[in-house]
């Protein structure tokens, strides 16, 4: 005899979604359904402990693929949010408990203390094969050297940020080399007792090309945010710049206006 919790919610046949996917955003279909499942869940309309709909009956509400449904379900898997048994369907696990998305940092102290936390992988640690950006306003000097490392970030398993960061070799020579594969760049400098007296950063839009594409699991041409950010230290030499393209359905910028 199964139990109630073990039965899928059910819907009259042909009934549509009081929640509308926006066709016509910028952001994919698979993302707005990951952010209304999850308030499904945040608003108790999914009780935890309880079966959520079937992909069959989610796929004819919301009118979209059953992979479409399947993708958007599996984020939430990863997130363990919600569980899958063979023959019993999915139950919710839990409430969320964290921001879905990348909320980009507004001040190089929240850059650092946020940064241990972020799940990476280095693709590249070199010499670069271009000399790092310098901003457009300020004078600025470049260090005798620097060392490139580009880097995949994820969260929840899901790709976000794939980007290029360029150090002061003199903070290389300081911590070494190996120390960068355990700590993020910017506890690196400040391992390293850089004094950052000046930073900035920059975000505009652009479009993923054919590696980012591919290395953030999106299609060629994508929305993409591109941040730029700039470090210099108290002797007036860029320490740092990077160039990070984020991918533009799992980055939000929150600022005050007034």
């Amino acid at each position: 005899m199964r139990r109630a919790s073990d039965v899928s919610p059910e819907r009259p046949e042909g009934r549509k979604a009081a929640f509308v996917l926006a066709q016509d955003s910028g952001m994919p279909i698979y993302a707005q359904l990951i952010v209304h499942f999850r308030q499904q869940i945040e608003n108790g309309v999914w009780p935890v402990g309880r079966n959520i709909p079937a992909l069959g009956i989610l796929s004819a509400e919301y009118g979209v693929a059953r992979e479409t449904i399947r993708q958007a379900i599996g984020f939430l898997e990863q997130e363990g949010l919600i569980a899958s048994r063979r023959g019993r369907g999915t139950t919710v696990l839990r409430k969320p408990e964290a921001e879905l998305w990348y909320r980009v940092p507004e001040s190089w102290e929240e850059l650092v203390s946020r940064a241990d936390g972020i799940v990476g992988t280095a693709l590249e640690l070199d010499a670069p094969r271009r000399l790092p950006q310098l901003p457009d306003a300020g004078d600025v000097a470049l260090a005798a050297g620097y060392l490139a490392m580009r880097r995949l970030l994820k969260r929840n398993d899901v790709p976000y940020l794939v980007g290029t960061s360029y150090l002061d070799r003199r903070v290389v020579d300081r911590i070494g080399a190996d120390t960068l594969g355990t700590v993020s760049v910017y506890r690196a400098m400040d391992r390293a007792g850089v004094q950052i007296c000046s930073a900035r950063q920059s975000l505009t839009l652009g479009t993923a090309d054919a590696e980012t594409a591919y290395l953030l699991e999106v299609p060629f041409n994508a929305p993409v945010v591109v941040v730029l950010r700039w470090a210099e230290d108290a002797d007036g030499t860029l320490a740092y710049q990077s160039e990070g393209l984020f991918r533009s359905d799992f980055v939000q910028v929150q600022r005050s206006i007034r």
